[in-house]
């Protein structure tokens, strides 16, 4: 039994109550009247012959007996009429019987409707939200009936929905059997699927009910629109990294999870930024998984390797100390250069192995590279320190390639390990996933709520986890009006991006 219900029931019982109190108010006040008694006739002698008596009853005339009169006969002293038992205030007018119930009435009446008010007003003040929370690590993809990105799976032989007469761009798809009863106000399926699909260039959405989702679709499309909503994590987004991102939306499973109005917006929480701490790719955390990422990171450090030669080195530091900087770069440069052409060889002929993999890194690592890091005195004057690295560690204050390689390893790692977690090794799963969990948290999509009084079906922001950008980093908003709702008529629903 909702809270309404509840309300209802304890108004009828309330009322109820209140015309008891005023009957028993009304019976306690109401004066005390005696009817005369009337005696009754005396009945006539039985006769042989009835049929000759009248059928008509005598006419017996009213007898009054005053009190004197009995009291003469019984000898006792005339009763009183009796008295009003009410004691009233003698400084009070008397009020009406029906004034003092109809006014108790109005009282309970009104303390319960407003208690029902306050109930149905914070029930209708606090709609139920649900965050839709990544499954970080994976249970069980090919049960989950809810999720972001990836793949849609609508009725057999339903056609792709298409917007414009284009191929529309796949969001996310809600089970209706896991949305609780009390969701979107009772509206809304909850039986088969809700699935989300936007114009590729602009805020335009289609939203369709699957009574019976069958199997997984693959788009009809390339995603290969510099215009679309597909943007990745990051460095990752822009300048000569993008052509080393995967180019496809994550499929990633969600739990529905209410949302509580107390506890704070998980979504507000800071980030951890790795990069304002050292590292070390050579740690197995990092080590590419496969062919993929691993002539990734060779393009990646082949197109950083002519900075270690080209640089400016030193400013006003020792002469001898730019040398020794210039020579040890020159020689990194050389053998990182050996080390590529037996990457890009080996990747055309040999199966990928992650003992290959650790071996290359280790090879990385042993080369040393040099970096002149500026101070500044306590007299103003500037210094500079000759630091020497290995070629995989990353500085705040040194990096050459690490930090873009890194950057392209999060993205590639986490469409490897939706498609299966075991494609990563322990370690880089022990690394990677509660980075995911971070990202999705303060991502997080959400379904249900209100926006301008209308059910809320999808919140989508902008998300690296998901490698999609709504405008300049804003939420894709999805709406419907409750009546649209209620008798399932999705072809109404609305989008906007809002902040």
């Amino acid at each position: 039994m909702n809270e309404v219900e509840s309300a209802a029931l304890m108004l009828a019982a309330m009322l109820l109550l209140g015309l008891l109190v005023a009957f028993a108010i009304w019976r306690a006040r109401r004066p005390v009247t005696s009817s005369p008694v009337v005696p009754r006739a005396p009945r006539a002698p039985r006769e042989r012959r009835l049929s000759q008596l009248s059928r008509k009853a005598p006419e017996i005339a009213d007898v009054e007996i005053a009190p004197s009169r009995l009291a003469r006969v019984s000898g006792k002293a005339p009763l009183e009429p009796p008295r009003d038992l009410t004691i009233d205030d003698p400084h009070e007018p008397d009020v009406p019987v029906d004034v003092v119930a109809k006014a108790a009435i109005e009282t309970v009446a009104t303390e319960v409707e407003a208690s029902a008010s306050e109930a149905i007003g914070e029930t209708r003040a606090a709609p139920l939200t649900l965050h839709l929370v990544p499954q970080i690590p994976l249970r069980d993809a090919i049960s989950t009936h809810s999720w972001l990105g990836g793949r849609p799976r609508l009725a057999t032989g339903m056609a792709w929905p298409r917007i414009d007469d284009q191929p529309a761009d796949f969001l996310a798809q809600l089970g209706c059997a896991d949305l609780p009863r009390e969701l979107w106000g009772g509206r809304g399926p909850r039986r088969g699927a809700l699935a989300f699909f936007i114009h590729r260039h602009r805020p335009d959405v289609r939203v369709v009910h699957v009574g019976e989702p069958g199997p997984p679709l693959a788009p009809p499309y390339a995603l290969n629109d510099t215009e679309g909503w597909f943007s990745p994590h990051g460095a990752l987004a822009g300048g000569d990294l993008l052509s080393f991102a995967v180019r496809a939306f994550p499929q990633w499973p969600v739990d529905l999870v209410a949302a509580d109005a107390v506890d704070a917006d998980p979504r507000r929480s800071d980030p951890d930024d790795l990069d304002t701490r050292g590292y070390d790719i050579a740690d197995p955390a990092f080590h590419p998984f496969d062919w993929g990422s691993l002539t990734a990171m060779a393009a990646i450090l082949e197109s950083r390797l002519d900075r270690l030669v080209s640089e400016p080195v030193g400013g006003a530091a020792p002469a001898d100390a730019i040398e020794r900087c210039i020579a040890i770069n020159r020689e990194a440069r050389e053998r990182a250069a050996e080390i590529i052409g037996i990457i890009h060889d080996s990747a055309v002929r040999d199966p990928f192995s992650p003992g290959d993999a650790a071996a290359v890194m280790a090879a990385l690592h042993a080369i040393p590279w040099a970096r002149f890091i500026g101070t500044t005195n306590p007299d103003g004057s500037e210094a500079f320190e000759l630091v020497t690295l290995p070629l995989t560690t990353h500085r705040a204050d040194a990096d050459l390639w690490v930090r873009d390689y890194r950057m392209m390893l999060f993205d590639r790692a986490k469409h490897a390990w939706c498609a299966d977690p075991a494609n990563l090794s322990a370690p880089a799963r022990a690394h990677f996933e509660p980075l995911w969990q971070g990202l999705a948290t303060r991502e997080m999509a959400s379904t249900g709520g209100e926006c301008d009084g209308d059910p809320v079906l999808l919140a989508l922001p902008t998300s690296g986890l998901m490698s999609r950008r709504f405008g300049d980093d804003q939420t894709l908003l999805v709406t419907i009006a409750s009546a649209d709702l209620a008798i399932g008529d999705f072809a109404k629903a609305r989008a906007r991006l809002v902040r």
